[in-house]
């Protein structure tokens, strides 16, 4: 079975992510009191939800958000309110992944370049006159690589890995903030 065919479908071609709450409220963290209402946090098991949908549906394949509610929860503006809410909410992921971001590619360059340094002096310390069979100078020049090896494995991993991660993880937040929510009352 396809992971697609879980999804309902619009007349043109959309994949449909019901969301079904008893309230609003519902879908917002309930231990954020600082905040107002509305620039509270969402529910982490509902942004869960819509990123394993986002996933699942991928990043080329168009959606919409269809939020059922009972009809008492309808009023003028909430509609309004929810949908400002969720994109804002992923906006500040974006924000987050973004410093996440900042902070691998420091990492990043910091190792690279301590790395280099390391390898200057190793390059030096070959190519000085002396005494290279001590065991003193053995020590400090296989030490030399172990330490570049050391510090240039997470350059590597986290350009591989993490930074494509984070990458990955703005798309989906992109994706989910620029959704258009349909709001179904029962």
């Amino acid at each position: 079975m396809n992971v697609l065919e879980r999804y309902d479908r619009t007349d043109s071609g959309e994949y449909i992510v019901s969301v079904k709450a008893d309230s609003y409220k519902a879908l917002f963290n309930e231990y954020d009191f600082s905040s107002s209402y509305w620039k509270r946090d969402l529910r982490e098991d509902f942004v869960t939800y819509l990123i394993d949908c986002v996933e699942e549906i991928g990043l080329k394949n168009d959606f919409i958000m269809n939020i059922i509610l009972p009809l008492d929860e309808k009023t003028d503006t909430i509609e309004q309110k929810f949908n400002s809410a969720l994109k804002n909410y992923f906006y500040y992921l974006i924000h987050l992944s973004r410093k996440r971001i900042r902070k691998i590619l420091t990492k990043i360059s910091f190792n690279f370049f301590i790395s280099i340094a390391l390898l200057v002096v190793a390059f030096f310390t070959n190519q000085m006159e002396g005494d290279k069979s001590s065991m003193l100078y053995s020590i400090f020049s296989e030490g030399l690589y172990i330490a570049i090896w050391v510090l240039m494995w997470p350059v590597f991993s986290d350009f591989l890995f993490d930074l494509k991660e984070e990458l990955g993880n703005i798309k989906i937040y992109k994706r989910i903030s620029g959704v258009t929510i349909f709001h179904e009352y029962h």
